[in-house]
């Protein structure tokens, strides 16, 4: 298990839903997959207008590939954390 910090924007190209998934690229797989079955903690750069900062906890469940998105990834989040 690992720790981990997702960074989260509003305004990102990315498809992430903190509740419920967290999409990130392929060079970043083996650093997220050290986190399955363990708690992060969710960032938004305090840049971005109107962020909080270091905002949430949750718990990464498992790592899929994107359907959607060639060479993209999904850290499925576990409902209710």
């Amino acid at each position: 298990m690992g720790f981990g910090v997702f960074i989260h924007r509003s305004d990102s190209r990315y498809n992430d839903r903190p509740a419920e998934q967290y999409q990130f690229p392929r060079p970043y797989l083996r650093r997220v997959e050290e986190c399955v079955g363990d708690w992060i903690i969710y960032y938004e750069p305090s840049r971005v207008n109107d962020t909080r900062g270091y905002y949430a906890v949750a718990k990464v469940q498992q790592i899929i590939p994107d359907p959607v998105t060639p060479d993209m990834y999904l850290a499925l989040i576990e409902p209710g954390t």
